[in-house]
């Protein structure tokens, strides 16, 4: 399964995945189902990002 984001620069989307880390932080206490998802979906993306061509300038 493939995700096209418009409007979104890789900025915007670290930032996404920052969100994700912290709401996994939050819930890893009361809601460990939550806190597991959260911190998966940040990696994947994270990993996606990853694999990005490093933009030139």
């Amino acid at each position: 399964m493939a995700l096209h984001l418009t409007g979104l620069d890789t900025d915007d989307v670290a930032d996404v995945v920052e969100c994700l880390l912290l709401g996994a932080e939050q819930a890893a206490d009361t809601d460990g189902e939550t806190a597991a998802r959260r911190l998966s979906l940040a990696h994947r993306i994270g990993d996606a990002l990853d694999l990005l061509p490093t933009p030139t300038n």
